[in-house]
């Protein structure tokens, strides 16, 4: 049955390809185009809806599933940028505090430990923060602690593996300091609301706005000399007070406190 099919099948190509264009074969031929053709159209037609959503469906799935890769690299790389921001930042910070120690202001003997602010108090009538290093650092009580910027605080509290820092910016800190250049003495006071002040300054002392102030690393100071502590803002002076009102911003932004190191004697 197959051998006589293909013997049909090769005698019409035969006959096909012998034969002129208005042949019987070529007839039959376009006789059958001319009622397939509008049953071709007919069906195109009709399944053109489903095509269109089958490929629809598949263009959203595909979209879908891209979206979600790119949502997923998205991710990644804004988690890549923020640890890079943030190790930028610490190496910013260490790097500053490596330039303080480096100024020649601590005894060559002194030692620094290096630390980061884990806590802060929860209060507004004190200022302090709790540090991830203590006595098992070799921290002791009345530590000063530094960072790059200058002068934090001191160590108040110790734990072998933490310690509670009071920051210069507390109601009841006070450091022994002097106004650069000139050499004016006083005692820098924090406050209630986070300002600080140097107070008992002669009113004779010439003292302008813009001057340094510093740790004066008097006897009896837990600080040595020379710490950076802020600038002067304003100077006011009252006919009967004996010493200056004077205003100074510190270096350290104590909001974005982070990084310190603790100077060992």
């Amino acid at each position: 049955m197959v051998g006589i099919l293909l013997l049909l099948c090769i005698a019409m190509f035969t006959l096909y390809f012998r034969e002129s264009d208005s042949g019987v074969v070529h007839g039959a031929q376009g006789a059958v185009l001319r009622v397939v053709a509008p049953l071709q159209n007919g069906t195109a037609r009709a399944t053109k809806p489903f095509r269109d959503a089958w490929n629809w469906t598949a263009d959203l799935f595909s979209a879908k599933s891209e979206n979600a890769k790119l949502k997923r690299e998205l991710e990644q790389l804004r988690a890549g940028v923020a640890s890079e921001l943030a190790t930028q930042d610490e190496n910013a910070q260490l790097r500053a505090a490596v330039a303080l120690h480096d100024a020649g202001i601590f005894p060559g003997t002194a030692r620094l430990v290096t630390a980061r602010v884990v806590a802060r108090s929860t209060t507004a009538w004190y200022s302090t923060v709790t540090i991830d290093a203590g006595g098992d650092d070799g921290i002791g009580l009345y530590d000063a602690v530094v960072n790059g910027a200058g002068l934090v605080g001191r160590v108040t509290k110790l734990e072998a593996g933490a310690a509670q820092v009071t920051l210069i910016t507390d109601q009841q800190s006070y450091v022994d300091s002097m106004v650069v250049p000139g050499g004016a003495q006083g005692i820098i006071s924090g406050s209630v609301t986070g300002d600080i002040t140097m107070q008992y300054v002669d009113r004779n002392e010439k003292v302008k706005v813009g001057q340094y102030v510093v740790t004066s690393g008097r006897a009896g100071s837990i600080f040595v000399r020379g710490i950076p502590i802020g600038q002067i803002e304003s100077v006011g002076l009252q006919e009967v007070e004996l010493y200056q009102s004077i205003s100074v911003r510190p270096f350290v932004d104590f909001r974005k406190l982070d990084i310190v190191q603790v100077v060992l004697p």
